[in-house]
């Protein structure tokens, strides 16, 4: 065993997840039959797209079905070890770095990370609320490749679309004046399981009930945001599989929904 399946193991071993009450949207039931997260993620061959807590993650068509177990595996459980580290209402930089921090432990390894800082003044922005001043981020992001951009922004057009979906993401997203949610995208490249994400971060002038349509023009925010681009270890992220899936069925709860797009 190497030196860095050990430590993912020890890693996933000491870690402790959020608890998450079960609630008016859990899937608890469509995951004791399925036995895979990786499922609301759709099937290979299409694009596919989930509520993973607060990142919405879409897939391209290219993933197999265990890169899909193992995109959603990877973020429920960097999502639970950030959400009891900073705490379930912490919105700010704090969350997303106890993220990455998690991630980058349990087989997935760091190609470029940068904050950078904005100022929105709901007056002049042009943008309705702060989905659509993502979108229009997201289309102006050199990270993310064509194909990548259309699938992000197909995502979040539908989740904002749909009040029970909204509903769900909205219990990771908001906290008053402040909020953040992330997008992530998930491809194969050259055989290579690799995951880019945008977490935005808003600290606001007055309070935000939802961070997807509430309008923001009469809002003044100061904007975070974390672009990340990883790799994933497929010998290592084979190797601890079946543990992350135990340490999170232990923890189960109502964390992830399945978008259509």
């Amino acid at each position: 065993m190497s030196d860095e399946i050990a430590q993912a193991l020890a890693f996933i071993d000491s870690a402790t997840l959020n608890p998450v009450e079960v609630g008016l949207y859990s899937r608890d039931a469509v995951l004791s039959e399925e036995k895979d997260r990786g499922k609301y993620l759709g099937e290979p061959g299409k694009d596919g797209a989930a509520a993973v807590g607060g990142t919405l993650v879409s897939v391209l068509a290219n993933l197999t079905g265990q890169n899909r177990t193992d995109v959603a595996n990877s973020l429920e459980f960097a999502s639970r070890v950030a959400a009891k580290e900073a705490g379930d209402d912490d919105h700010t930089a704090a969350y997303w770095t106890a993220f990455k921090k998690s991630i980058l432990q349990i087989g997935w390894f760091k190609q470029e990370d940068q904050w950078s800082k904005d100022f929105i003044d709901g007056q002049t922005t042009g943008a309705e609320n702060f989905s659509d001043y993502v979108i229009d981020n997201v289309r102006g992001d050199p990270l993310y490749s064509s194909s990548e951009k259309d699938v992000i922004i197909r995502a979040l057009e539908s989740l904002r679309s749909q009040a029970e979906k909204r509903a769900f993401f909205r219990r990771f997203t908001a906290g008053g004046d402040k909020g953040s949610f992330g997008v992530n995208s998930a491809t194969v490249t050259s055989g290579a399981l690799a995951m880019r994400f945008s977490a935005f971060t808003f600290s606001c002038n007055a309070v935000v009930d939802d961070y997807l349509i509430f309008s923001i023009k009469n809002i003044k925010a100061d904007v975070g945001k974390n672009n990340v681009d990883i790799a994933a270890n497929q010998r290592t992220i084979d190797s601890i599989r079946s543990k992350i899936e135990a340490k999170l069925d232990k923890a189960a709860g109502d964390y992830i929904d399945g978008v259509d797009i």
